[in-house]
């Protein structure tokens, strides 16, 4: 009996995609040209360039601007991770896998690294 209960603590755990194990966050990365841009990530000013940790389960927004230029702004989205799909997957055989689709660590950002570049503003505008 012992060794059944082994066998099949062995078997969830190898069909998991341990997404409860996965840092809640996720590393960002931006650059930014011209220098001297007021940059914000989720509300909250950073100097360019730079690396910001962002959670990995909810939308994030970018912001851009400085005087004379076009402002920049960009919302980035989430989708399941690889770990998320093996949850989902190890999900019909056990239900334990459900634990790692409820932590941030089943989700992954759509995009981490970003080359921002404002563009001059023009006195007129060609439409």
């Amino acid at each position: 009996m012992k060794n059944l209960f082994l066998i099949l603590a062995i078997i969830m755990f190898s069909i998991q995609g341990c997404s409860a194990l996965k840092p809640n966050t996720q590393l960002i990365s931006v650059t930014c040209t011209p220098p001297d841009i007021i940059l914000k990530i989720n509300g909250d000013r950073q100097n360019c360039p730079a690396k910001v940790e962002v959670r990995r389960d909810s939308k994030m927004f970018i912001e851009a601007k400085k005087e004379g230029y076009d402002p920049f702004t960009k919302t980035v989205d989430y989708h399941l991770s690889d770990s998320g799909k093996a949850d989902a997957v190890g999900l019909f055989v056990l239900f334990f896998p459900v634990f790692g689709l409820l932590t941030p660590g089943a989700w992954d950002l759509d995009q981490t690294d970003f080359n921002i570049v404002l563009y001059p503003l023009n006195d007129k505008q060609d439409y």
